[in-house]
């Protein structure tokens, strides 16, 4: 008797959850070379930024070259390679776009790690690991729109970093895995771009921030030392019982701004943060931060470069460069 074949219906949400991934941006993020202590920290705090769709763990040691992962990138579907160098100039970084390039070579201007970040906060608090679960969202700010008069690098500085996060899909975004932000803004002053990461914290609308303490308490007070609520509530930090705080303090330590309140169309994470309720969004930097400056932009990847797309130092040849689906020419 013939044995009855199973038909894996399963496999096909497998290969659709597949097909998703292979679209996800993923990246290695290197350092090469002698770089020392801090831009190895450096390393690792971007590689941080990165996750979850970067290699965590990866190891670089001191015979590995930089076409090493470039070779072993197109097997492991890897989409940017970014890769951190110490020169006698400054540090830099490089920005590759796999497997055809281009090449975006930035010049690291200053840069804060996430350890200082944190120290200089008033309210510092480390992230935990469900925040690295998912991909953070990308803004671009103070960027010139396109126009006939914007230089034409700009516009492909937009669109790497764009490249290098999962697109946003609002109609599809679970509110609960917007957990950080990426705030790449362009200074046009200093003509320098600033990298920096925050994490979205939801909290109550309207409410001071004793009484704020009580709601997110959940009901585990450590009254022992008070005769009443209304000590713990009203009084000040540090004071003793006289210290009250005042209508004018109260009302100053009120969360939130009626521009940053938001009616959460989602639950979100927090105690209490239910779909409907009014919330206050506020951004904490977590760092890391960073100054870059555009030095060069090449066509290919490192070790097989092509013509020079734009120049710190001039323009050095016009062309066009076929980059994302669109032409763009360069001066």
């Amino acid at each position: 008797m013939a044995r009855k074949r199973k038909n894996r219906t399963h496999l096909k949400g497998t290969q659709a959850a597949a097909g998703a991934a292979n679209s996800v941006p993923k990246s290695f993020v290197i350092k090469h070379g002698q770089v020392g202590s801090s831009l190895t920290q450096l390393t690792r705090d971007v590689r941080k930024v990165m996750e979850p769709n970067t290699a965590s763990r990866l190891k670089e040691r001191a015979r590995n070259k930089l076409k090493d992962f470039l070779t072993m990138a197109p097997a492991l579907q890897v989409t940017h390679l970014l890769a951190f160098t110490l020169t006698d100039v400054a540090p830099s970084l490089r920005i590759v776009r796999l497997s055809n390039g281009p090449t975006l070579s930035f010049r690291i201007e200053r840069y804060s790690l996430v350890k200082d970040v944190l120290s200089a906060a008033r309210r510092a608090k480390n992230l935990g690991r469900v925040e690295y679960m998912s991909a953070p969202l990308l803004v671009l700010a103070s960027f010139p729109p396109p126009s006939p008069t914007t230089p034409p690098h700009l516009s492909l500085i937009m669109k790497t970093f764009q490249t290098l996060f999962p697109p946003l899909a609002p109609h599809t975004l679970a509110l609960s895995s917007a957990r950080r932000i990426v705030l790449v803004a362009y200074n046009a002053e200093r003509g320098t771009v600033d990298w920096r990461h925050f994490r979205i914290t939801v909290k109550p609308y309207g409410v001071s921030r004793r009484v704020r303490r009580v709601l997110d308490a959940g009901g585990a007070l450590d009254l022992g030392n008070e005769k009443d609520v209304a000590d713990f509530v009203l009084r000040k930090r540090g004071e003793g019982t006289d210290g009250y705080e005042s209508a004018a303090s109260s009302a100053s330590s009120v969360g939130g701004d009626e521009g940053d309140a938001v009616d959460l169309a989602e639950d979100y994470v927090g105690r209490n943060n239910r779909k409907g309720t009014k919330r206050a969004v506020r951004l904490d930097e977590i760092g890391p931060r960073m100054e870059l400056r555009l030095v060069k932009i090449t066509e290919g990847v490192p070790g097989k470069e092509g013509g020079v797309i734009y120049h710190e130092f001039g323009a050095l040849c016009v062309r066009l460069f076929r980059y994302g689906g669109l032409w763009i020419g360069y001066s």
